[in-house]
């Protein structure tokens, strides 16, 4: 019975995750989520091993360890059996620390990420790229790589171009140049140094200053899921707010097709839900019977 409480706790967390994976695949529109969350979800799925697995086979290695030290010609050291206490509370209290101190790590490493659900990847380079010309911001790209602001990237390498790379569409008047020197449209409009301003990021900010506002966005696609993972680089923190309000906006109106994913996900956690409800049964049963049965 122990075992079944044990495989119920572990099993209904990873069942509910993948039941809300399932559910976010299902949606008329992709889902943007901040690759903390996402993450955090992950330790959800996860929770009933980290919390109750992993002790529950440390108080299973601590039990051999006892009786080997109590079956060991060593018992005879003085205080040894009496202080083993301790060192079980050492290792639990450095298991408990690891895991506190990981999941953070993790979290925090996870900052600079967005996930997004039930989206193709051609639909999202195209969400991506209408979004910045929106913003008019100068971008470039390489392969799956996005770099976004100013300069406009004339000393930097970033990789391996594409035949046709796309341009950033801005509007210019009449006079002002439409393009930089390396061949990439940038704005050279007024800049507007409020960061409150309602106006577009291009015209908030003045190519020419000393420290222009700049980010790099990897883009990992995972077209069997439906899947795509955004890589913010760090330091991009005003830049990256407001391109994924606008990728939000944009992702509002891209309408899904069907994903193969939410069958397999659905099945999964149908099997795990059904797992758990009879071990809830039997549980249950074993209680009546025991307690009540005499």
């Amino acid at each position: 019975m122990v075992l079944a409480l044990l495989a119920v706790c572990v099993l209904l967390p990873l069942a509910v995750y993948i039941f809300i994976l399932a559910q976010l695949n299902r949606r008329p529109h992709p889902v943007m989520v901040s690759g903390a969350w996402d993450f955090a979800g992950v330790l959800f799925a996860l929770s009933g091993f980290l919390l109750l697995g992993g002790p529950f086979i440390m108080a299973s290695l601590n039990q051999d360890w006892r009786e080997f030290w109590i079956r060991s010609p060593l018992r005879s050291l003085q205080g040894l059996s009496e202080q083993w206490w301790y060192l079980r509370l050492a290792i639990w209290g450095a298991y408990f620390l690891a895991l506190a101190g990981g999941s953070i790590w993790l979290l925090r490493g996870r900052s600079r990420t967005s996930s997004i659900y039930n989206v193709a990847p051609e639909a999202l380079d195209q969400a991506l790229e209408s979004a910045l010309d929106r913003l008019q911001l100068p971008w470039r790209r390489t392969r799956g790589r996005i770099v976004i602001g100013y300069p406009v990237f004339a000393d930097e390498h970033v990789g391996q171009e594409e035949p046709k790379p796309k341009r950033a569409q801005v509007d210019r008047k009449e006079g002002e140049p439409a393009e930089s020197e390396t061949g990439y449209a940038i704005s050279s409009r007024p800049a507007v140094l409020d960061p409150q301003s309602s106006a577009p990021l291009s015209q908030r900010y003045d190519p020419a200053e000393s420290n222009p506002p700049r980010t790099k966005v990897e883009i990992d696609p995972f077209p069997a899921m439906h899947h795509v993972t955004l890589h913010w680089s760090k330091g991009g923190g005003p830049l990256r707010k407001e391109v994924e309000e606008e990728l939000a906006k944009s992702l509002a109106e891209v309408e899904t097709t069907y994903n193969p994913a939410v069958m397999w996900l659905m099945s999964v956690a149908t099997i795990l839900l059904s797992t758990v409800t009879f071990g809830l049964l039997m549980l249950i049963l074993f209680v009546v019977f025991v307690f009540y049965g005499n």
